[in-house]
């Protein structure tokens, strides 16, 4: 039986909110919300980089590394990565993001002057153990076909489609999230072969009441909480 579930029981049954910290895998629904990216800038107001938080990047001058300029800060979308759910590429269009944009996992952000959004054709899933299985990474910019990115790992540590995962396996506790992988060679964005990644970070937040049932009805350990209560 999964510790951590049975570690759910326990917070439902007798309100101690703990869970064992421990190689830990997600479950379909939980959420990764996504902490902004802070820009920083010179003196003269020129950007230098990203100070903290989630942040998308692009090995521009190919020299197969990410050099703190070439970083753009990300901001939660409308619903931050939901284990297990697929999701549509949100705003693509030419020219920077307007009020309206959307995209459910982040924000649409600016690249090169344009609106791009990331979206995943195959719900994320894994654990710190395996890492996150990122396969389905999709990439939609300036309004051309949507790019495939689940292969082209670079950077040692990395594995094709396969995100980085830390989190210490307590729900609200804080995870960070990192990605890397390489536009298609003759994809429709016209910049294939290049190196790009994502960095995530946030919390993975505490799963609403209804998700805790049906996560241990799975386990049949409704009753057994139920009763416990009760007496």
């Amino acid at each position: 039986m999964n510790r951590m579930l049975v570690n759910i029981a326990c917070v439902l049954a007798f309100g101690t909110p703990t869970l064992a910290t421990q190689a830990a895998t997600l479950a379909n629904g939980n959420v990764l919300t996504i902490t902004s990216g802070v820009a920083e800038y010179d003196g003269d107001g020129n950007f230098i980089g990203v100070a903290s938080g989630s942040w998308f990047g692009c090995d521009c001058n190919g020299n197969n590394a990410l050099t703190p300029n070439e970083l753009t800060p990300l901001s939660q979308g409308t619903t931050g990565i939901v284990i297990g759910v697929a999701t549509l590429p949100g705003a693509s269009h030419a020219g920077e993001p307007v009020a309206g944009d959307t995209n459910a996992i982040d924000a649409p952000y600016s690249f090169f002057g344009n609106t791009a959004s990331d979206a995943t054709s195959i719900g994320i899933t894994g654990s710190t153990a395996a890492g996150l299985d990122m396969s389905g990474w999709k990439w939609a910019w300036a309004g051309v076909p949507v790019v495939n990115m689940g292969s082209g790992a670079w950077e040692t540590g990395f594995s094709d489609g396969i995100g980085n995962f830390v989190w210490d396996g307590i729900y609200g506790h804080a995870y960070t999230l990192d990605y890397r992988a390489r536009f298609p060679e003759g994809d429709s964005s016209g910049i294939g072969g290049v190196a790009v990644g994502w960095h995530f970070e946030g919390v993975v937040a505490v799963p609403e009441a209804p998700t805790y049932a049906m996560m241990l009805a799975g386990l049949g350990l409704v009753g057994l909480v139920v009763r416990r209560r009760r007496s």
